[in-house]
């Protein structure tokens, strides 16, 4: 009789220590899986269920639609920066030129910023700057994580 005592003195907390183990397996799984957002060829997040339809993503960057008139804003944001990423992020317009540049830094760990790509003025000081078509915000890594470009239109207003 006392040689069974230890094999169920041993047993039941290797049951106990294998649920556990589960347990803790399948939680983690389901976290990684509610915090990855799908993303589609191109960048634009499959997001009916995330709150923010017509989102486009590059790893914490994102721009709040995806076409622009003349006179509206872009609003590009950048959270949960990794600490180790640094670099500039380049706003290029249709023809291939730089329209501005940006520096991010993960020890900041937020990107806010607005910018208006066409403006009725710039319209008439830059009458050959192709402003129209597709524009693209091109991430420049000097370290850490390196990010996929994100596209934008800027479209003609029709009268």
């Amino acid at each position: 009789m006392n040689a069974k005592i230890p094999k169920i003195v041993y047993g039941i907390p290797l049951v106990i220590l294998s649920a556990i183990i589960i347990n803790l397996v399948l939680d983690d799984s389901a976290i990684e899986t509610s915090l990855s957002v799908p993303l589609n060829s191109n960048l634009e997040a499959v997001s009916e269920d995330f709150g923010y339809p017509n989102n486009l993503y590059s790893g914490p960057f994102a721009i709040l639609d995806g076409t622009y008139d003349v006179n509206d804003t872009v609003f590009l944001i950048g959270d949960e920066i990794p600490l180790d990423s640094k670099g500039m992020i380049d706003f290029i317009r249709p023809d291939g030129v730089i329209h501005h540049s940006l520096q991010y830094d993960g020890s900041k760990n937020a990107v806010n910023h607005y910018f208006t790509p066409v403006s009725s003025s710039d319209l008439e000081e830059c009458g050959e700057c192709e402003f129209f078509g597709t524009w693209k915000i091109s991430f420049r890594s000097n370290q850490g994580m390196t990010y996929l470009p994100i596209t934008f239109e800027v479209i003609t207003q029709q009268d």
